[in-house]
């Protein structure tokens, strides 16, 4: 009996050896599959496309996946990298959708993402039931406006009147009411930050603090001679940026002006920014010989030359830079090619509108309501879907120099061009 069970554990021993080993060798033969992640995110969203990231670390230096759509694959795509960017079009606008990646390894999925839900944006509407006030007499025009509200909106230029020279005009819902601001030099722009904190510029900037008005002589400040500043843009009221004749541009910290060197001898006639200040864009060009047109990035208070032509229509280009406008971290640019959409944080540039335009002014409030004021007292306007051009308001007898667009409220200003009035048109959707 004894050796019976020894015999007994020798064979039981010998299996669960047998065993190991098999388990063992089949390990090395077949060795486990590594883990696989893959993430997804919402870039940016549209009415009829939404932009994803697809993040696959440690995944190869060649990634295979498929992006779905609702459960329905929408593509297959070959990436080099671990980040890659996607757009998916053709999307019906205020409708939900849900996204998910699979990663593929000899075509057999690997792993896949966890589902992300977006909304695309509803569509805004293309109508404008446009009302138009004129100013002054011969010799009247306006420059730029600043909507506060319906029914407090500010106009600067220069309106003539038989009761005298005034150079703002305040709109109370009711009446026009005109201002004399300062020394009546005719004003180029206008920021307002609050009833007691207003800044224009006549070429020099003015302040209003609620009882009196400051002009600031640049040139006394050692900013030189040359410096002359007729647009703002701020993100606070101690970040202020007055650009201007022969690249000029000045910044306010709140307290003290400082010239900021551009390197251009070009005439910036816009700027704007994302509401932080981090990137703040100029545009401008000069109509007269020699032709020029540049874009300047001032990014973290260094002034870089973005974008420049020798000739407004120069082939190869965009040509010359009208007007600019930064919504969220996209810059549109208003350009004889369309409106030029660059997006700074992927470097990447796309043209989103062709048709022979002009814009004095591009306001984007988001990406389904794009206007733009054209020099015949005409604009442009995107709803997430569509365009709408409008060439003239009404027979091309009024031309366009400004203005400003707020929660679908559009106002244009400039002159009439067979009296020379001032002449303000509101826009309501």
């Amino acid at each position: 009996m004894p050796s019976e069970k020894l015999f007994a554990k020798i064979t039981i021993s010998s299996i669960l050896l047998i065993s190991i080993l098999v388990i063992a060798m089949s390990c090395k033969e077949c060795p486990t599959e590594p883990e696989y992640d893959i993430y997804l995110s919402v870039e940016n969203v549209a009415c009829v496309w939404v932009t994803l990231n697809v993040t696959l670390p440690d995944s190869g230096k060649i990634n295979t996946f498929t992006l779905e759509r609702n459960d329905s694959t929408v593509a297959t795509y070959t990436c080099f990298d671990d980040d890659t960017m996607i757009t998916d079009e053709g999307l019906t606008p205020d409708t939900d959708y849900y996204y998910t990646i699979r990663f593929l390894k000899n075509n057999q999925t690997k792993a896949e993402s966890d589902p992300v839900s977006i909304r695309t944006l509803s569509t805004t509407s293309n109508d404008f039931f446009w009302e138009i006030d004129t100013l002054g007499h011969y010799g009247s025009y306006l420059k730029d406006a600043w909507i506060v509200d319906e029914n407090n909106i500010w106009v600067v230029g220069n309106i003539e009147t038989d009761s005298g020279t005034f150079n703002a005009a305040m709109w109370d819902g009711t009446n026009w009411n005109l201002i004399q601001v300062h020394n009546l030099a005719p004003l180029y722009s206008i920021w307002y930050f609050s009833d007691d904190n207003i800044w224009v510029s006549s070429g020099f900037p003015k302040h209003w603090d609620g009882s009196q008005w400051t002009m600031y002589h640049l040139q006394n400040m050692g900013l030189g001679a040359e410096v002359s500043t007729e647009y703002i843009w701020a993100s606070s009221p101690n970040d202020i940026y007055f650009v201007g004749q022969k690249g000029s541009i000045v910044h306010y910290n709140g307290s003290t002006f400082r010239k900021l060197e551009t390197g251009t001898d070009v005439n910036l006639n816009d700027i704007d920014g994302t509401p932080d200040g981090s990137h703040i864009y100029s545009v401008g060009h000069n109509s007269i010989l020699p032709s020029k047109s540049i874009a300047l990035e001032l990014v973290n208070g260094q002034v870089d030359q973005f974008y420049y032509t020798d000739g407004l229509y120069q082939e190869g280009t965009y040509g010359y830079v009208g007007s600019v406008s930064v919504e969220d971290h996209f810059v549109y640019f208003s350009t004889p090619a369309g409106i030029w959409q660059y997006d700074f944080t992927n470097n990447t540039s796309v043209i989103m509108y062709i048709d022979e335009i002009e814009c004095r002014r591009l306001f984007v409030e988001e990406y389904n309501d794009i206007i733009g004021y054209r020099g015949g007292m005409g604009f442009i306007h995107f709803n997430g879907e569509d365009w709408r051009k409008e060439r003239y308001l009404e027979n091309n007898i009024f031309s366009c120099n400004g203005g400003d667009y707020k929660d679908g409220l559009a106002v244009m200003v400039g002159y009439t061009t067979y009296g020379y009035e001032a002449i303000i048109a509101r826009g309501h959707r």
